[in-house]
């Protein structure tokens, strides 16, 4: 616990430095999902509570609870943790268990740090009641857990599964937007936006020039006009180059969609 609470300390210090490690998040490589979201949703909670203007102590605190909110999922068979195909009813059953599993672990070893049983008994909890195990709703869940459990949501649209491929930041906050006004409260999903913007880091743009780059600066106070690398056309036996774009001091550009993943290659640094 001593040595995971040094590495939460030094995440948190480095997302409040620079980007590079939600870079990693949105840019989503492929490994073991359960180790890949531990990390990203470390990440992505420290970014959400940045947006809510946590102190640097309580930055480490998600950080911590952000590794260790799904340790009951180890707990689990493989034959049901990488199942390709969907879940049975009992087998989803016993998955929703998990919690349970991690907060009886952890009491083991974790009387220093009660704020992470909490954070993981109450992780899949939602503010309209939906969640589980208990059902609690509202204030009744811990806001830590909700930071949680939202980090955790978004990271799970982005990333592959056995039983379905991933999705772009941009999409999986468009769906939080669409679809999940209910289950989290409206400052933290306010939250998720400010820190990560509507077209978050690395997302593939089409601008109304017909013009195709990539997200690589956000404009926080406007959302929807980020600055873009946009290559530019090379000449024969030259590498390609690319300029900025602020979308913010152009006014005559404008992004009209959103294209999938892989179909510009652009190193966005």
């Amino acid at each position: 616990m001593d040595e995971l609470a040094r590495i939460a300390s030094a995440m948190a210090a480095s997302i409040g430095a620079h980007d590079r490690l939600l870079q990693t998040v949105l840019q989503h490589a492929a490994g073991d999902y359960l180790v890949e979201n531990a990390v990203n949703v470390a990440i992505v909670g420290v970014k959400i509570a940045e947006g809510l203007r946590y102190e640097s102590g309580k930055l480490e605190q998600v950080a911590l609870a952000g590794l260790l909110h799904d340790l009951g999922m180890f707990t689990l068979p493989d034959s049901l943790l990488y199942k390709a195909g969907m879940l049975t009813e009992e087998e989803r059953k016993h998955m929703r268990e998990h919690p349970l599993h991690g907060a009886r672990l952890f009491k083991d070893v974790g009387a220093a740090y009660p704020w992470i049983e909490r954070v993981i008994l109450q992780e899949h909890e939602r503010w309209d009641g939906s969640g589980y195990p208990h059902r609690l709703a509202g204030n009744q869940i811990d806001e830590v857990a909700l930071i949680i459990g939202l980090a955790d949501v978004f990271d799970s649209l982005m990333s592959a599964r056995p039983y379905r491929s991933g999705g772009s930041p941009h999409r999986g906050i468009r769906t939080l937007l669409v679809d999940g006004k209910t289950v989290f409260p409206h400052h933290l999903l306010k939250a998720l936006v400010d820190q990560l913007s509507i077209y978050p880091f690395g997302t593939t743009v089409r601008l109304n020039t017909g013009e195709t780059g990539v997200v690589f600066q956000l404009n926080r106070q406007y959302p929807l006009r980020p600055i873009l690398q946009v290559p530019q056309q090379a000449l024969s036996g030259q590498a390609q180059v690319s300029k900025a774009v602020d979308l913010r001091a152009d006014t005559s550009l404008h992004i009209v969609e959103v294209v999938p993943i892989g179909s510009l290659s652009v190193d966005p640094r």
